[in-house]
């Protein structure tokens, strides 16, 4: 009787191009967003090796089967190496918790994030998008990607903390948390971040300094809103210190407090200032789509500040904040880690392998997106659903681990995107084409525009 040949274990085709000893790491140094491009169009069955160093990962370029990593493989997997580098920033908080603690914390925050609420903090959008609008001043060059930071970073501390935080501490918040960024940044791009975050860098000392005076002053707000015994301002904070977990009955400690504070406001302005900043630029070199926006917010707006009632009113500005997100996803490589042995598809995962997925290199793939590379905000329309792959459009995540404040960064980027445009519109001093940078998120850099104030470009013709 002849004993059955063992089945063959299927084993992902390495990406080509890897080098003695370092394999991918170089390109993946100096060239990281081709090679995601690269590797995204090779034949095959959605799995790819790549090789860093010694360490080998997988790059799954089929978004079901990155629908499989973050929904129904969820609790195989957790936290990578490049998402533990935020543990001096967010603690345990929801980016790096897992399983049936992560699950409670998320059941507690999402009430704090949904519909009712949003709108509750839509005014203070409103507010703030108007207020920096009317700081605007013909002419002046305005460092687009700083001004977002500052705005989107403001929000997320006055939505946190109400009343609760004076100007100057609000103000110290939105300039530490500028350090700790470009602390993050730096160690998203480096091939050895555990190294370099040890060495004694200037972005490395101003963090330490920053992240010091950051979680001193978020336990101090804690603890002065613990003790306070009149009516508590309605914030963030005020709902996560008084929510009860329904099932044990037990509230999170000032611990717990304090690392989802830290995590929502590292999450809550990085996808909304990069958006910003890169949908101004494509707005600035689309000009038909520029005005097309200019017209719908004019017709919807006359002039004033959007609200929270005036979205649904706004379908061409949202399609054009969907369509830089398309093209510019801040999150534009993510990853984890399997937990214990497992499989993707038709592929084994072995306990401790770091699986990537690309949102960048998914959204600018030919089979899933047609003209990947043009700036269409009308191919989001229902009746040109051919055109998109909407299952692959993932710039907010997926699943357990995708972001809860969705809703809020949507709100916020289209009260602040159609108030800017109803009364200005912006130009890069340059015009040469700015090259996304593969930081820890994607950054434009540094990015100069001109302000121009609409009423005065059409009555003297300045572009």
């Amino acid at each position: 009787m002849t004993a059955e040949a063992p089945a063959r274990v299927p084993i992902p085709r390495q990406a080509p191009g890897a080098l003695p000893l370092l394999g991918h790491g170089l390109a993946m140094r100096r060239r990281r967003l081709e090679l995601l491009e690269e590797v995204q169009g090779l034949d095959g069955d959605g799995l790819v090796a790549l090789r860093l160093g010694a360490a080998r990962m997988l790059v799954a370029t089929d978004h079901r089967l990155v629908r499989e990593l973050l929904v129904r493989r969820a609790d195989d997997f957790g936290p990578s190496p490049q998402y533990r580098l935020m543990e001096p920033v967010t603690g345990a908080g929801l980016l790096l918790s897992e399983g049936a603690f992560h699950r409670r914390q998320r059941r507690l925050i999402r009430p704090a994030f949904r519909h009712a609420r949003v709108r509750h903090y839509a005014d203070l959008m409103t507010e703030l998008a108007q207020g920096w609008t009317d700081g605007l001043r013909d002419g002046e060059v305005v460092a687009v990607d700083e001004e977002f930071g500052s705005l989107a970073t403001t929000v997320v501390v006055r939505s946190l903390f109400g009343q609760g935080i004076s100007d100057a501490d609000a103000g110290g918040v939105v300039t530490a948390m500028t350090d700790v960024m470009a602390w993050v940044g730096a160690r998203g791009a480096d091939p050895l971040p555990a190294l370099m975050s040890r060495l004694p860098t200037q972005v490395n000392r101003r963090f330490a300094r920053s992240a010091r005076s950051l979680h001193t002053l978020v336990d101090t707000l804690i603890a002065r809103r613990r003790a306070d015994s009149g009516e508590p301002p309605d914030d963030v904070l005020t709902w996560l210190l008084g929510t009860t977990d329904a099932e044990t009955g037990e509230r999170m400690s000032d611990a717990q407090v304090h690392d989802e504070v830290m995590t929502l406001l590292t999450a809550g302005a990085e996808t909304t200032s990069r958006t910003l900043a890169w949908c101004l630029y494509l707005l600035a070199r689309n000009p038909d789509a520029e005005e097309r926006l200019h017209a719908e917010v004019d017709r919807v707006l006359g002039g004033r500040a959007a609200g929270f009632d005036d979205l649904a009113e706004l379908p061409y500005t949202r399609r054009v904040l969907t369509e830089t997100l398309r093209l510019y996803p801040s999150g534009y490589l993510l990853s984890r880690a399997a937990r214990r042995d497992t499989e993707l598809g038709a592929y084994p995962v072995a306990a401790g392998t770091t699986v990537l997925f690309s949102p960048y290199a998914l959204h600018r793939d030919p089979r899933l997106f047609r003209a990947p590379d043009a700036f269409r905000p009308d191919r989001w329309l229902p009746e040109r659903a051919g055109e998109v792959t909407p299952d692959a459009f993932l710039p907010f995540g997926l699943g357990q681990h995708g972001c809860l404040g969705e809703g809020f960064a949507w709100t916020e980027m289209t009260i602040a995107l159609a108030t800017l445009a109803t009364r200005w519109r912006l130009r890069p001093l340059h015009p040469a084409p700015v090259a996304p940078t593969p930081l820890f998120s994607l950054s434009s850099g540094r990015m100069p525009m001109r302000a121009r104030r609409r009423g005065e470009d059409r009555a003297g013709g300045r572009a």
